[in-house]
């Protein structure tokens, strides 16, 4: 599994932010990733599996409006 770390930009909400990101990646249907929203930090944490290239770039697409920075663990 990968953790991919988004550093949220301070005029976003982090839980508001992970439950969109929610919905979009269950309206395509995919549903093996887990989103946890950390709002002391204004981040969102995505954890995808190793092989999901295509949930990957969903997820990117989607956060590079948000996002300051991402950390990859």
């Amino acid at each position: 599994m990968k953790n991919y770390r988004y550093l949220i930009e301070d005029k976003f909400d982090a839980n508001s932010i992970a439950n969109d990101l929610r919905v979009q990646l269950n309206v395509n249907r995919f549903d093996n990733v887990t989103i946890k929203a950390v709002n002391q930090r204004n981040e969102v944490i995505v954890q995808v599996p190793d092989s999901s290239d295509h949930l990957e770039i969903a997820v990117e697409s989607f956060m590079e409006n948000y996002q300051t920075g991402v950390i990859l663990e």
